[in-house]
């Protein structure tokens, strides 16, 4: 992959212009410049002895950074040995010496400008920043909005110093192209750059840390949007490396899961790659049909305790039976049938906010057995007398509301009726309405189209999973219940009953008006 990123963003061809500048933001042990170095010594080796190239010549080829002084000190010894293959060992020490640098790249300040970024930016959580260091970094990029991780700023900054025409190439998790969080830096890129390249590695592991998270390549440059080249989880090889930077350059090669399409960046839109059937449906009933919470239907995450050992607890516990409700997770419904784990949810609040722990005395005595981890608990840090409570709100009326259940993470979308008897926890999302009927609004998430919404506008995870998250889910399309006449209604709730998918597809393909391509889409 690396050598891939190198061949396409032009890095490859670059390495003997001496306007080439190369920036790589956070070089861990140098994987990166490391491939620069080979292809930069192979070069040199192929040259005529008459045309032999000083060393000064490349002092300011590379800027590497990396906050990790032993990571600095691994990739100049494996990059030293590699470059004094055609230079005096002065001359390669003064060279490693001259590229990499021990630096928090966010923080520093640089005018310098770049012909190439490449790398392969942090993933890390903001949750595992320190609190001063994340207010820094928040302070400094304006795209770190919401929970956005640490390399929304790593892409900002690199961003920002490409020259005209300049290219950017990262390997990293495609999560901000469409989560909301990601927003600001889409914008960022439709104002000012064009997105060369989107190579989903879905279902490959580029990373050398296991994370949450599948990867992608993408290639940013300084220039007019034109059009974006979109290739879905190729065998990476040298020739097809080749092929893909020829069609770059503009030449005219084909090969397979060639991808040419110029909408991808809109303002800040996520950026959606999937077929053209499917992108074409999604764009009229878009245009057609309200947002599903334009509907009279609301969409919720279940309550986040802190401590799910402490606060999920069977009805063998003594406490008192006000602060208990029944309750349920994403694995009691992963076959799509609502399993009783016989598990409740312990209640902190009451219709006043969080409770007087000394009005009840069994509760109390239970949870200050559990002091110390509750204590330790982000959400009683900041407020330390009421340490017991759970981090969300639990709802008593919304135990005994009918709703629709939906697991948080999964391959497909699974969508199970409560018809008022648990509350969820933060592994589910569910659904309320209302005016529809929510047997019929099961028929019509099962159908397919709920499924193909999702699959649009979600990033995959480890596993081959999507997430079914509330900002995902509200992206489905609706008809208003009142504008469904009444034998429809009454055949989605049979199909929601009875469970059959395909029946509930037919009836999905009458209430939105499909036509026989649009059929096609779904699966029919």
């Amino acid at each position: 992959m690396v050598l891939f990123m190198l061949q396409t963003s032009g890095v490859s061809d670059s390495l003997l212009i001496p306007s080439t500048r190369i920036l790589e933001p956070s070089c861990g042990q140098g994987e990166f410049v490391i491939a620069i170095a080979k292809e930069l010594c192979l070069k040199l080796k192929s040259l005529d002895s008459k045309k032999l190239v000083k060393a000064e010549r490349f002092k300011y080829l590379v800027a590497a950074y990396d906050i990790s002084n032993d990571s600095i000190e691994i990739a100049k010894t494996k990059t030293y040995q590699i470059l004094k293959s055609v230079f005096e060992d002065s001359d390669a020490a003064m060279l490693v010496a001259q590229w990499y640098k021990n630096d928090d790249f966010l923080l520093i300040e640089t005018k310098s400008l770049y012909t190439h970024v490449i790398g392969n930016p942090p993933y890390v959580r903001i949750e595992n920043i320190p609190a001063e260091l994340l207010t820094a970094y928040r302070s400094k990029f304006f795209t770190m909005i919401e929970r956005a991780d640490l390399y929304v700023a790593f892409f900002e900054k690199s961003l920002s110093l490409l020259e005209e025409k300049g290219v950017l190439s990262f390997i990293c998790t495609d999560r901000w192209t469409k989560n909301s969080y990601g927003s600001s830096l889409r914008n960022y890129v439709a104002a000012s750059y064009q997105l060369d390249l989107f190579v989903d590695m879905y279902g490959q592991n580029a990373f050398q840390s296991d994370v949450l998270t599948y990867p992608a390549i993408t290639q940013i440059s300084k220039r007019k949007h034109v059009q974006t080249l979109i290739i879905h989880n190729p065998t990476i090889t040298v020739d097809f490396s080749n092929l893909v930077a020829r069609s770059l350059a503009g030449d005219k090669v084909t090969f397979e899961g060639k991808n040419i399409r110029k909408d991808v960046v809109n303002g800040a839109k996520p950026w959606t790659f999937g077929s053209f059937g499917e992108l074409a449906l999604i764009k009229r009933l878009e245009q057609e049909f309200p947002l599903i919470e334009d509907t009279n239907c609301q969409i919720f995450i279940g309550a986040a305790t802190g401590n799910n050992k402490v606060y999920m607890v069977d009805n063998k516990l003594d406490i008192e039976p006000s602060r208990r409700l029944p309750m349920v997770e994403a694995k009691d419904i992963s076959s799509g049938i609502l399993i009783d784990s016989g598990l409740f949810i312990i209640n902190t609040y009451d219709d006043n906010g969080v409770i007087d722990l000394d009005d009840f005395p069994k509760l109390k005595a239970y949870l200050e057995v559990h002091s110390k981890a509750l204590k330790s608990r982000h959400v009683a840090k900041n407020n330390p007398v009421t340490w017991f409570r759970t981090i969300d709100r639990v709802h008593p009326s919304r135990v005994s509301a009918e709703k629709l259940l939906i697991p948080d993470i999964k391959s497909q979308l699974t969508v199970v009726y409560d018809n008022g008897e648990y509350h969820p926890n933060n592994t589910i999302y569910y659904v309320t309405s209302n005016s529809w009927s929510l047997k019929a609004l099961q028929a019509v998430l099962i159908s397919g189209l709920g499924q193909l919404f999702v699959e649009i506008y979600s990033t995959k995870i480890s596993g081959g999973n999507l997430r079914f998250q509330a900002q995902h889910l509200r992206r489905i399309r609706l008809p208003l219940w009142e504008s469904v006449p009444d034998d429809l209604r009454d055949r989605l709730e049979d199909a929601a009953v009875d469970k059959n998918v395909a029946a509930a597809k037919e009836l999905v393909f009458d209430l939105y008006n499909f036509t026989e391509k649009e059929r096609q889409v779904l699966g029919c």
